[in-house]
């Protein structure tokens, strides 16, 4: 039992949960000051949007297996083209089918469906528009007719759901509360989360393009522009945070965000290396953050994407983390 569980977070992308955590304890986290805060309801919603997040990651799996030749990019990758491989490298073995697939990708957002049954029968109808927008849109993101993420849309999509979405949802299970802080926190952790996918996009271009993937880095033609489009996503934060304090919606405290501009920096440098020479070796840091299974990233040979990647969800994680302490200093 352990070992299949184990089996199914491991093909989930368990390793990129922070992307959903850390914006639903970001949305906790103010909620902490009101009266009608409750510790029970906010640790469901968190549980409820780590569940439903795993589950979307295995739709995700579903949708493109049921649609696409999943193996492609390791074909990419064997002639030479840069391209992370194994995506659904489980049912490629053999050691699921696409109905253990489906099946798991249901149990996962059963769970969820709980978590938000309970809520809803303490905090009422909001919950369930929140829920019922943000499941179309994450079915929309690789279901057919619309399959946003091959039509240049994925990036914003996933932004919107694990930004605003998330965060005012979970603020509001936990406080009863919908206000314009979980809003501000939201929508800066939006961006974010965009720059972790946008970056995964620009990784991946010619092998994106390769299998018939439009991603948003496609969509943009000029190499400058691509550049640009990553600075909006990664600075843009910042510049949330700072209207929120000086219009009084965030303590002074809220510009400890600043620290993870070091961070920042160096992603937007490392992407830019990538981008006018791929074969450049790409030089991990310890103040970069953790990265977890580096020795057996670097012999898989998917260090030049991982290293990056790891940097845009260290990003994410570390501004989340510094918000979440700034919002629960003002209860002092």
């Amino acid at each position: 039992m352990l070992k299949t569980l184990l089996f199914w977070l491991r093909n989930a992308r368990w390793v990129a949960l922070p992307q959903s955590l850390l914006p639903a304890l970001a949305g906790v986290a103010p909620a902490v000051a009101y009266e009608g805060f409750s510790a029970v309801l906010s640790a469901l919603a968190v549980f409820g949007v780590c569940m439903a997040h795993l589950s979307l990651n295995l739709f995700d799996d579903y949708f493109d297996f049921k649609k696409a030749d999943t193996g492609g990019r390791d074909r990419l990758a064997r002639a030479g083209m840069r391209a992370r491989t194994g995506k659904c490298s489980y049912l490629l073995s053999g050691e699921a089918t696409i109905g253990n697939l489906l099946t798991a990708a249901l149990i996962f957002g059963g769970m969820a469906g709980l978590c938000g049954i309970v809520i809803f029968l303490h905090r009422g109808m909001p919950v369930v528009w929140i829920a019922l927008i943000t499941g179309f849109l994450g079915i929309a993101y690789s279901a057919g007719p619309l399959r946003l993420s091959y039509r240049g849309l994925g990036e914003l999509t996933l932004g919107v759901i694990f930004g605003p979405l998330l965060v005012t949802g979970v603020h509001f299970a936990a406080s009863g509360i919908i206000g314009a802080q979980p809003l501000i926190l939201g929508t800066a952790l939006g961006f974010l989360v965009v720059s972790i996918l946008y970056t995964h996009s620009l990784l991946d271009l010619e092998a994106d393009k390769s299998v018939g993937k439009l991603t948003l880095a496609g969509l943009v033609q000029n190499p400058k522009h691509r550049i640009g489009l990553l600075c909006v996503f990664l600075f843009t934060p910042y510049i949330i945070f700072v209207t929120g304090v000086i219009f009084q919606k965030l303590t002074v405290w809220s510009c400890l965000v600043f620290l993870t501009l070091p961070l920042t920096v160096a992603l937007v440098r490392s992407v830019m290396q990538f981008m006018k020479n791929p074969d450049a070796v790409a030089l991990r840091k310890a103040w970069h953050g953790p990265m977890t299974r580096w020795d057996e990233i670097e012999e898989e040979g998917i260090g030049w994407f991982m290293l990056r990647w790891y940097l845009a969800r260290n990003i994410l994680t570390a501004f989340a983390l510094l918000a979440i302490f700034a919002a629960l200093l003002r209860l002092l």
